[in-house]
C-alpha cells in the first residue's frame, strides 16, 4: 500500500495539467515580439506597480545576499532593482517564458554590468530553478498569466528553501468595481488564487498595503510544506 501511495502522488504531479486559460500567453511567445512595444507598456509610470516600484521592493523585504527569482521578468522592470537590492553576494533569476524577454535581459543586464543576474527561459508550467534554491520568489501581475498554476505553484513550492517567501501582486477582480479590461483578462479574483496558493503548500502571512496601489493587492506567503522529492 506504501508503494501505491507514492505511485499515484508520483503521477499527480507529473500528469500534464489542463490549461485554466489557453492561449493568454500566445502573443509573449512569438518570436517576432517588438521589445520597444513592450518596454512602453510595462515601463510607464502611469502603471500602478511602476510608480510603487521602490516601495514594493521595499516591502518585499530583499536583503543583500538574497536569492531571489523574479517569475514573469519581462523586460527587467524589477530584475535590475533587485540586482541592486541584494548586491555582490546575491542571486537573481529573471525568468520568463518569452524568448525575446530573455534576450533583451540578457542584453541589458551584460550591457549595465550586472553580474548577479541570470536570465531563465523557463516552461509554462514550470519556472525551470533548481530545488531549493531561492529565498524568495516573486510575482507581479503575472499570477493570472499561469496557464497552469498547480504546477507552477509546485515548482515555485521545490524551488523555495523552507521557510522562503512568495510574493504575488496581482489585480484585484471585483465585479461592478473593477475595469472592464480586468474583469475581461484576469481570470478570477484575489480569494480565489490565495486559496489555489494556500493549498499548494503555502502558508498566507499577511497583505501589505501600499499607497499607490489601488488596483492592485499585495500578498506574502511563506513556504512551510516540505517540499515533494522524486
Amino acid at each position: 500500500p506504501q508503494y501505491e501511495v507514492k505511485a499515484r502522488d508520483y503521477i499527480q504531479r507529473h500528469a500534464r495539467e489542463q490549461s485554466v486559460r489557453p492561449g493568454i500567453n500566445d502573443r509573449f511567445l512569438q518570436t517576432n515580439l517588438d521589445i520597444g512595444e513592450w518596454i512602453g507598456r510595462f515601463g510607464v509610470e502611469s502603471r500602478e506597480v511602476v510608480a510603487a516600484r521602490h516601495e514594493i521592493v521595499r516591502a518585499a523585504g530583499i536583503r543583500g545576499g538574497s536569492r531571489v527569482a523574479d517569475v514573469g521578468a519581462g523586460t527587467g522592470l524589477f530584475t535590475r532593482l533587485f540586482s541592486e537590492a541584494t548586491g555582490p553576494d546575491g542571486q537573481v533569476f529573471a525568468v520568463d517564458i518569452s524568448s525575446r524577454f530573455i534576450e533583451h535581459v540578457r542584453k541589458q543586464t551584460a550591457d549595465d554590468g550586472l553580474s548577479n543576474v541570470s536570465a531563465v527561459l523557463c516552461a509554462e508550467d514550470s519556472i525551470g530553478l533548481p530545488l531549493a534554491s531561492i529565498d524568495v520568489a516573486f510575482v507581479c501581475d503575472t499570477y493570472h498569466h499561469f496557464e497552469y498554476p498547480q504546477s507552477t505553484l509546485a515548482s515555485i513550492h521545490r524551488t523555495l528553501r523552507p521557510g522562503g517567501t512568495l510574493i504575488v501582486i496581482d489585480f484585484g477582480r471585483i465585479p461592478g468595481e473593477s475595469r472592464e479590461f480586468i474583469l475581461q483578462h484576469v481570470r478570477a479574483g484575489k480569494e480565489v488564487f490565495r486559496e489555489e496558493i494556500e493549498t499548494a503548500g503555502f502558508r498566507f502571512v499577511e497583505e501589505i498595503g501600499i499607497a499607490l496601489l489601488k488596483e492592485n493587492y499585495f500578498l506574502r506567503f511563506e513556504n512551510i510544506d516540505p517540499a515533494p522529492r522524486d
